[in-house]
């Protein structure tokens, strides 16, 4: 069964925990990731002096799925070998960082897919939120982060992009996503953030989680639900 962003949709589908009796309503944010732990032996820092492109592999996290599988590319490197790109996982700190010299270009992405089989269930979810500690305004230019959700047969996109430096939140409502009609949030099998950062972009991202509707929106939806339903004569 597809599922439709919208509280009508989500209600008929059962995707809320809906306690009418009792007069709740409940729905838990998912940790996609905090940033915490890193692989055994610690594959971090990656660092590219020339153009080139480096995927790293963990397994056995305490992140969506269990795996984090995070591409970074030099896409331009100003004078190899002086100039670079370095990306890392943090862990003390819960923190990712990317940094780049002022001549260098960079690109990186982060996969979560369960190593095949994330079977990821996002119903009762109205998003996910990108969290930053810090975005470096390289050259006046934007940060264009991507999300694409993909359930094995269909998927959903949608990009927003930071516009000012400092830190910051980036908020992806499931309702303004490209596909989403045809996605099967109850089932999605990898999600994947696209970040294209500009020539010397450096930023730091702490955590990204999804987002459930606020107490006051769950709460109309419950006495939506309650209220009985007036026959036609």
């Amino acid at each position: 069964m597809k599922m439709r962003i919208g509280f009508a949709a989500v209600a008929a589908a059962g995707t809320l925990s809906v306690g009418l009796l009792a007069g709740t309503v409940s729905a838990s944010a998912i940790v996609i990731d905090d940033f915490t732990q890193v692989a055994d032996p610690n594959p971090w820092p990656v660092q590219l002096n020339t153009e080139g492109n480096v995927t790293v592999n963990e397994t056995g996290l305490n992140v969506l799925g269990g795996t984090r599988d995070t591409f970074v590319e030099a896409v331009a490197v100003g004078i190899p070998d002086l100039d670079f790109l370095q990306a890392t996982v943090a862990a003390g700190a819960g923190l990712l960082d990317f940094n780049s010299t002022v001549d260098t270009k960079g690109y990186l992405s982060l996969t979560y897919n369960g190593g095949g089989s994330l079977n990821a269930d996002f119903t009762g979810q109205m998003g996910i939120q990108f969290d930053f500690t810090m975005f470096d305004f390289a050259d006046g230019a934007p940060l264009p982060v991507t999300v694409i959700m993909n359930d094995g047969t269909n998927s959903a996109t949608h990009t927003l992009s930071l516009n000012a430096p400092g830190g910051q939140s980036l908020m992806f409502d499931f309702a303004d996503f490209s596909g989403i009609g045809s996605l099967d949030l109850a089932s999605l099998q990898s999600i994947e953030f696209q970040l294209d950062p500009a020539i010397g972009a450096d930023f730091r991202i702490s955590q990204i989680v999804t987002v459930v509707p606020g107490p006051g929106a769950l709460a109309l939806l419950a006495l939506g639900l309650a209220a009985p339903r007036r026959r036609r004569d």
